[in-house]
């Protein structure tokens, strides 16, 4: 089982340096650094083919698998890919979420200061641990009789007896510094053993604490200390976007067209009822409608529907269509198929949306996507991409004649040799947060079938503890692209699909059934899929060897082997400013077959 490590980053630095001696690889006009190509490597899990583990033949692979990626980039934009609509979309929707995060880092964390006397009290805070009760109200008045007559010498403890919150606190809770609400904190902490404290207003209600016991340390320790200023820093963090959030929303009104609104509310009420049977849960209870829905959604409105606006903004109004973009890049997440939820939910939806375009046109109006940092990073994404892109390209442009089928058939003697098999358990899952999870129990030994169990949101493959069953390569995208690379017993992922995201475990592989075939007619289409894939891998191989030879590829081996890279797994996710979190660099599958095609042409050329 391969090792993992799951690290949430909240911005990455610059990877593009321009130094030749930090230059690992050209491919066309793109450069490959030094520093890009380990945060590359390093942050996406490998599936390790060997029992032994051979980084210089690791990172050649990975290195050509970088090239292919920027090659391939370079004649998509040539050939017009980029002006795709899909591409648009997802390019326009996670620049959107770079910029709101540039916003954030501007507006709240570079303001962020940190006084001596808060990590003082935070750390006198952390050494002291505190064992407490509470009685809570959501009535003012009572809240403040009861807390007038505890005054008086009633007993605290008799009086929670006969509450509902006692069933709640059948022994004291243990807490310590950023364990609860601050302002509770600021309260219990100024109060002794066997003390109550006033009255506590936060947003739920009114509470009344008793403290019980308190236990001191008399030092810290070096994690205990940065724990403490991360609980400051955060509270620090979090006051500033509060106040910048009051400020910059108030007085704005943008309006969304009732109409539309009401339609769009329609249309999804009645495509949830027509597959109320197909929805599926995540861990947290939620049903998505997503990117797989989308086109399903659109076809309820023709095109005069889909350009009409739908968000009033004075300037460039927000078309239906546009919504819908956004739609496929960010789920819309309910509890239940009730049309009242539903509404609620499509209502706060809509006015999320609009929060955030107005801090993206604040982004853009102070030239964000120009910061060095917004143009890097999203020249990475761009160019995976425009890869994939022209990968599909590729793949939807081959064709297998009748007759080619059939000199197929006739040259395999009327046997057909089907592709191998892999049965795999798969825990699949829209949330990034479950993957933390999932890698956690895997790295404590929990088996894999029991977490499918607990954390795929499919009911199918929950029921069937993940086990997919046997399937060809081609039936499972880059899922079955994956199992077709590992080795039994192997774990690998996250794998990202149009559902979400899969980790796989591969359980078994079979060769594939030499299977006779009486007349042609019965096996035509078999064998059109099996000549259709394998042209779809030899034209992708020999495409990005003559881009290769067209563009050129220089490779500087001396920096490459100065890489140091660790051969432990690790998935980096990145958490961004007014929310949201994204795999913080892109996940690259191994493609390295090329390459020695591409020698092959330059030894041709020499002679």
């Amino acid at each position: 089982m391969l090792a993992y490590l799951l690290i949430f980053l909240f911005g990455i630095s610059n990877l593009y340096s321009q130094s030749p001696k930090e230059i690992v690889a050209k491919a066309g006009s793109i450069t490959i650094t030094k520093d890009e190509f380990r945060k590359r490597y390093e942050f996406i899990p490998h599936i390790k083919t060997d029992d032994s583990f051979d980084s210089t033949s690791f990172k050649k692979n990975f290195l050509y698998t970088l090239i292919a990626e920027k090659l391939l980039a370079q004649a998509a934009n040539k050939e017009g890919v980029d002006r795709s609509q899909n591409f648009h979309a997802t390019m326009e929707n996670l620049s959107n979420v770079y910029l709101r995060d540039a916003l954030y880092k501007k507006e709240v964390l570079d303001k962020i200061v940190i006084p001596d006397s808060a990590i003082l009290q935070g750390q006198v805070r952390m050494m002291r641990s505190v064992r407490t009760k509470f009685i809570f109200s959501q009535d003012k008045e009572e809240i403040e009789k009861i807390y007038s007559d505890i005054g008086l010498g009633a007993s605290f403890d008799s009086i929670l007896t006969t509450r509902p919150e006692k069933n709640e606190q059948k022994e004291a809770a243990g807490v310590t510094f950023g364990t609860m609400n601050e302002k509770m904190e600021d309260a219990i902490y100024k109060v002794g053993v066997g003390q109550v404290t006033p009255p506590i207003e936060l947003k739920e209600g009114w509470y009344i604490c008793k403290i019980y016991s308190v236990t001191s340390k008399m030092d810290l320790d070096k994690n205990e200390k940065s724990k403490a200023e991360k609980v400051i820093k955060s509270r620090i963090e979090d006051k500033i976007y509060q106040e910048f959030y009051k400020k910059f929303f108030k007085g704005i009104i943008v309006n969304a067209d009732r109409s539309i609104v009401e339609k769009l509310f329609k249309v999804m009420m009645n495509y949830l009822n027509e597959n109320n049977k197909n929805l599926v849960k995540d861990k947290g209870g939620k049903f998505r409608i997503g990117e797989v829905d989308v086109p399903k959604l659109k076809k309820s409105f023709d095109a005069k529907e889909l350009n009409e606006v739908i968000i009033k903004f004075p300037k460039e109004p927000v078309t239906l269509s546009k919504l819908f973009d956004y739609l496929a890049f960010q789920d819309f997440e309910f509890y239940t198929v009730d049309s009242t939820q539903i509404k609620s939910r499509l209502n706060s939806y809509i006015s999320f949306y609009i929060q955030n375009e107005l801090l993206v046109r604040e982004a853009k109006k102070r030239e964000y996507e120009k910061l060095p940092e917004v143009a890097s990073e999203l020249k990475r994404w761009r160019d995976y991409y425009l890869s994939h892109e022209m990968m599909k390209k590729i793949f939807k442009d081959q064709s297998v004649s009748d007759d080619d089928a059939y000199k197929f058939f006739v040259k395999a003697n009327q046997v057909i040799q089907q592709p191998d098999e892999f049965n795999i358990v798969e825990i699949l899952t829209n949330d990034l947060n479950t993957i933390e999870l999932v890698l956690n129990e895997l790295d404590k030994g929990v088996d894999f079938k029991e977490l499918a169990k607990k954390y795929t949101y499919r009911d199918s493959l929950r029921l069937r503890g993940g086990e997919s069953g046997f399937f060809k390569e081609s039936e499972k995208g880059e899922i079955g692209k994956a199992a077709s690379r590992m080795k039994i017993g192997e774990v690998f992922g996250p794998i990202k699909t149009t559902e979400g995201y899969s980790l796989i475990k591969l359980l078994d592989k079979r060769e594939g059934k030499k299977e006779k075939v009486a007349t042609f007619d019965e096996a035509k289409e078999d064998i059109k899929n099996i000549l259709r894939t394998e042209k779809m891998y030899k034209n992708l191989e020999d495409k990005t060897a003559k881009l290769a030879a067209e563009y050129g590829v220089e490779i500087n081996n001396a920096a490459l082997n100065s890489v140091k890279v660790s051969s432990v797994n690790m998935i980096i996710l990145r958490r961004f400013g007014f929310g949201g979190q994204l795999l913080a660099l892109p996940f690259t599958a191994n493609f390295s077959s090329w390459f020695k095609k591409f020698e092959q042409l330059k030894k041709k050329s020499i002679l």
